[in-house]
């Protein structure tokens, strides 16, 4: 399965759409490339989880990347 659709997938959880106001529409839009600005914070959460998870990077690193997004 693609990044994208991995993401797309996740996302597509009616309880994370109303929790995360996401629109079908919307949602229809959402990629893992950090090129596009990320329009929703949990959009850019995950991607960094599944771009880094496919990149083979270990847990602690993916957290460090993590913890960069929400600048702790």
């Amino acid at each position: 399965m693609e990044r994208d659709q991995i993401l797309r997938e996740i996302l597509s959880d009616p309880e994370l759409m109303e929790k995360y106001d996401i629109k079908q529409n919307e949602l229809e839009t959402f990629t893992t490339s950090p090129s596009k600005p990320y329009n929703k914070k949990i959009v850019e959460v995950l991607s960094v989880i599944i771009n880094e998870n496919d990149n083979h990077l270990n847990r602690s690193m993916i957290y460090k990347k993590l913890k960069n997004v929400h600048n702790i």
